[in-house]
C-alpha cells in the first residue's frame, strides 16, 4: 500500500495515477488545495515542512485539528470521522 503522510492509501483516491503519483512525489500539492486557496495540503505542510516528521504517525498530536477541518464537503460528518479513525490506525501500525 502506497500511503500518504496523513494516513490515506493513495488507491483509493480518484486522481492517483491519473494527475497525481502520492503526496510525497507531488510535495503535497494535491489538486483539491487550490480550491482552499492553499498551494500544499496543510496536513502535508505541517507534518513535513513544519515538523519535519516522515508521516503524522510520528507526530503526538494525531489526530489535529487539521484532520478535522480538511474534510471533503461531499462527505457526511460521520464519513469523515470513520476516515480520520481508519488513517489514524493505518499511520499507529506503521
Amino acid at each position: 500500500m502506497k500511503c500518504t503522510v496523513c494516513g490515506v492509501d493513495c488507491s483509493t483516491c480518484k486522481e492517483f495515477k491519473q494527475s497525481c503519483e502520492g503526496c510525497s512525489q507531488i510535495e503535497g500539492r494535491v489538486f483539491w488545495a487550490s480550491y482552499m486557496e492553499l498551494d500544499t495540503c496543510p496536513i502535508y505542510q505541517c507534518c513535513v515542512h513544519e515538523k519535519h516528521l516522515e508521516h503524522c504517525g510520528q507526530c503526538p498530536e494525531l489526530p489535529c485539528e487539521i484532520y478535522f477541518e480538511t474534510r471533503d464537503p461531499e462527505m457526511r460528518e460521520e464519513q469523515h470521522l470513520a476516515g480520520i479513525k481508519k488513517r489514524v490506525d493505518v499511520l499507529k501500525g506503521l
